[in-house]
């Protein structure tokens, strides 16, 4: 009598593929960060449009901020923030995620906030497609970094020179700058100064920069969004 053999090898081998095969990686931006991601450091670079928003609600309503830990950003108490913004707050927005749009916000006083927002919070508007040259020109800053915007009335391109720091510990100190000129493409402004290279986007009266980590010393960059300074009276 002949006993059936099975077909170990057919067996085994798949099981080995399966075992061996990568695991699926957790959805990511542009940028290759976790899409999940909302943080000061990266919001200028990890989206290509940006829009002003204010938010919602009667008088005194509260917007709070959302992480971005594991399972967040999700409307409860474990990805919730004790920040939040108020009804009538401008804020700059990005990209969405779920039901929550990456928000900026920056007081009178203090720094920024960047996290997510519930997107039925806010009511967003499209930023200015094609912002006349003027809306450019100005002082804007960044903390101790700035940019002075002016229009050559030669070429009517638009002058752009700024300063970079970064701060170490001690006196660690590094600095960079750019000087370049190019005519908005729409509310984008490409500049090419040798290696260093900036966009930026005009946003109502907020300035996104974003370079390309190559303006300066180590760890100096543009990036971030920048408020025109107050008129000295």
């Amino acid at each position: 009598m002949k006993r059936r053999t099975r077909n170990v090898c057919g067996l085994v081998l798949p099981l080995l593929l399966a075992l061996c095969a990568p695991c699926p990686a957790s959805a990511q931006d542009v940028t290759g960060n976790p899409a999940n991601w909302c943080r000061d450091g990266a919001f200028a670079n990890d989206a290509k449009e940006f829009k002003l928003a204010r938010v919602g609600g009667g008088r005194g309503a509260r917007a709070y901020f959302y992480g971005e830990d594991e399972g967040c950003p999700a409307p409860n108490v474990k990805c919730r923030q004790k920040a939040y913004v108020v009804a009538g707050d401008e804020v700059v927005v990005s990209r969405t995620f779920g039901d929550f749009v990456c928000a900026w916000y920056q007081p009178a006083r203090g720094y920024e906030t960047t996290g997510w927002v519930r997107a039925d919070q806010l009511n967003v508007t499209e930023a200015n497609s094609n912002p006349p040259p003027a809306r450019w020109v100005g002082e804007w800053e960044l903390h101790e970094n700035s940019l002075s915007i002016r229009r050559d009335s030669k070429t009517g391109k638009l002058v752009v020179e700024g300063s970079a720091v970064w701060h170490g510990l001690g006196d660690n100190v590094h600095v960079g700058e750019v000087n370049a000129r190019a005519a908005p493409a729409g509310n984008a402004l490409a500049l090419d100064d040798d290696i260093c290279r900036i966009t930026l986007r005009l946003v109502g009266d907020y300035l996104v920069a974003d370079d390309n980590g190559e303006c300066g010393g180590a760890n100096v960059t543009f990036d971030g969004v920048y408020r025109r300074k107050p008129t000295k009276k």
